[in-house]
């Protein structure tokens, strides 16, 4: 049975918007999330914090998705941070380099501390 791939979100806070996705970001979760993803995130032109600890797989249309909303953000003075993936997605993200333009944090706190540097 498939995980159909959702996101919520979190806190909407004056500074920064914090959501978290849940399931794989394949061809199928992209196409579930990224229009939607993208309005949540990038058109609030606010920091951003993405909470992946409930996706089990991203496909490089995750990875896509993601440089998508960081690029926009860039463009308007804001960061992308990504907060605690698991091993095997994390480790793409880091192999793909993706993590020197959005750099990943092990926990909330340290996702606000970039923020504030």
């Amino acid at each position: 049975m498939r995980v159909q791939t959702t996101f919520t979100v979190i806190e909407s806070a004056e500074t920064f918007t914090h959501v978290q996705i849940i399931g794989p970001l394949d061809l199928l979760g992209v196409g579930a999330i990224d229009l939607k993803l993208t309005a949540a995130t990038a058109s609030r032109r606010k920091h951003t914090i993405i909470d992946l600890t409930e996706v089990p797989f991203m496909a490089s249309l995750g990875m896509g998705l993601l440089v998508q909303v960081a690029r926009a953000l860039t463009a308007r003075e804001q960061r992308l941070i990504l907060l605690a993936p698991n091993a095997t997605v994390a480790s793409a993200i880091k192999t793909s380099r993706l993590d020197t333009m959005m750099p990943i944090a092990e926990s909330l706190e340290a996702a606000h501390g970039l923020l504030r540097a």
